[in-house]
């Protein structure tokens, strides 16, 4: 007589799930076939003179599937896409479904200003640039080193 059920991976060690939970992404290299993993998109940030330039990887998405906003001084960057895979026979029919989506959010700088953002999808990478406020950029002084 069984008194729970259980399976034998609740006793792998769980410290991947640890590693992927912390940077938000899962890092198993041993996919089944045809398994789904969910991930956060890669991103570039550089600090140019005057801008900030990001990149996103998001390979096989649309401009239509990524929504691009400012809320409450951060800056949001968001995807939901729904897929549908259907397999017809003469004796059955198989259809799949799958809901994929993320979010990455980023703390806006106060020098940014936030009417100079501009977004722009080309080759599977989103390229983000943000103006950084002119005034901003007169208050700069280089000091010089002795």
């Amino acid at each position: 007589m069984k008194l729970f059920k259980w399976n034998t991976d609740d006793l792998k060690p769980k410290f991947s799930n640890i590693v992927e939970n912390f940077f938000g992404r899962n890092i198993k290299n041993n996919l089944k076939k045809n398994e789904q993993i969910s991930t956060v998109p890669s991103v570039n940030i550089a600090d140019e003179n005057k801008a900030f330039e990001i990149e996103i990887a998001v390979p096989s998405l649309d401009k239509k599937d990524i929504k691009v906003e400012i809320k409450n001084k951060c800056l949001v960057i968001s995807s939901e896409k729904q897929y549908s895979n259907e397999e017809n026979n003469k004796q059955w029919i198989r259809k799949e479904y799958a809901y994929a989506s993320f979010q990455r959010v980023f703390q806006l700088p106060e020098e940014v200003d936030e009417n100079l953002i501009h977004a722009k999808l080309s080759n599977g990478i989103l390229n983000i640039t943000i103006e950084k406020n002119k005034a901003y950029l007169k208050q700069r002084k280089q000091i010089q080193i002795h």
